[in-house]
């Protein structure tokens, strides 16, 4: 018996892992495959919630706070697993090429300011001189200097090593088959090598997240999105910052790539990458960084983003049932949002603080299984 058996070994389970062991408590992870291995990996690992979310709200507040809790958050990770993550807090340029996105950056410029976020906006000449590789043709940008990225593939790495040294027992290769339940409680789950009894149960499956919650006929909609990402070579290409643009991003890394991306497909469960995913990340970054179709090409990766049907998280108790909360459906912020995603699903578990899950609880999709 543990006090909390997560299901699901990527940024997520990995995340909330690492913060409960941090607490004292005693902790399983179960993963099907390899850590990380779905949307986690595929992801240029970028930190920028006033990128991503494009309007005020509780999304965009989830993202900051999370963003503000990355320095104290990545400093303990790095002492505690001995591994460097390649935070880099470089800033990020958002990229308008015509006049209707300059009209369309200036409002969203507008409001960003209004709320006190620093953001700078930016002439095609300070871009310039920013990044002398951008296009001629880029109008106008915002650049906000306090965002930058992380190396999302030693970030996994150094949760399994921290989860490891701090007493998490790790099951990778473990295939769960069913929720172990009594009544309406859930007690941990079957797997193809026997029962997992825990205290409470956390899904944190991502795009499978759906299925196991309807193995409680408590259905959620999430599906995969696949996502397939490029990398590059950086030799004579001294790029700094994250460039943004409508059409594709560029994340120019510490270990000597440079990240392109990326595709939205519904795919359903493939993750293959395909030819036309590579044309259309290719076709997407060209206008901004002309300069790098004559880079060196170095690798193509894809996986499956948990997207929901409202493009919110869930994070919370599953409606009708104890002892089973989920933790999934972060789309492609995983990255981003795991500190605070652990940080507020920890709380829960540990005291019972449910409030600042309330605007991405479950039930906002789920009735009771008394209901139905």
């Amino acid at each position: 018996m543990t006090d909390c058996l997560l299901v699901g070994g990527g940024i997520i389970g990995l995340s909330l892992a690492y913060e409960l062991s941090r607490r004292g408590m005693t902790v399983t992870l179960v993963e099907q495959g390899d850590w990380g291995g779905q949307a986690s990996s595929a992801a240029a690992g970028m930190l920028a919630p006033l990128k991503e979310f494009s309007k005020p709200g509780d999304m965009l507040e989830l993202g900051v706070a999370s963003l503000r809790l990355y320095p104290e958050w990545v400093s303990a990770l790095q002492e505690v697993s001995g591994a460097d993550v390649q935070a880099t807090p470089s800033g990020v340029l958002t990229v308008a090429l015509t006049e209707e996105e300059t009209a369309s950056m200036e409002k969203k410029y507008r409001w960003q300011k209004e709320a006190g976020y620093n953001v700078q906006w930016m002439s095609a000449r300070e871009m310039q001189e920013l990044e002398p590789l951008i296009t001629e043709h880029a109008m106008a940008g915002i650049y906000s200097r306090e965002e930058g990225h992380i190396n999302n593939r030693l970030l996994l790495a150094a949760l399994v090593l921290a989860c490891r040294n701090q007493g998490v027992k790790l099951l990778s290769g473990c295939v769960v088959t069913g929720m172990a339940t009594e009544g309406t409680r859930v007690v941990g789950v079957q797997t193809a090598a026997g029962k997992l009894l825990a205290s409470h149960t956390v899904i944190t499956s991502g795009a499978w997240a759906g299925i196991m919650a309807g193995w409680l006929q408590c259905p959620v909609p999430i599906r995969p999105v696949r996502g397939q990402v490029a990398a590059v070579s950086s030799i004579g290409f001294p790029l700094q910052t994250v460039i943004f643009g409508t059409t594709g991003y560029i994340t120019p890394k510490r270990d000597g790539k440079i990240v392109l991306g990326a595709t939205e497909d519904e795919a359903g469960f493939q993750r293959e990458v395909t030819l036309s995913g590579l044309t259309h990340i290719v076709n997407g970054v060209r206008p901004y960084v002309p300069a790098l179709q004559t880079a060196a090409f170095l690798e193509a990766w894809a996986g499956l983003r948990p997207a929901t049907a409202d493009g919110k998280p869930l994070l919370g108790p599953v409606p009708g049932w104890q002892g089973i909360s989920i933790a999934a459906g972060h789309f492609r912020n995983g990255i981003l949002l795991s500190p605070i995603t652990a940080k507020v699903m920890a709380d829960y578990l540990e005291s019972g603080q449910a409030e600042p899950l309330a605007s991405f609880s479950p039930a906002r999709f789920v009735q009771s299984p008394a209901a139905i």
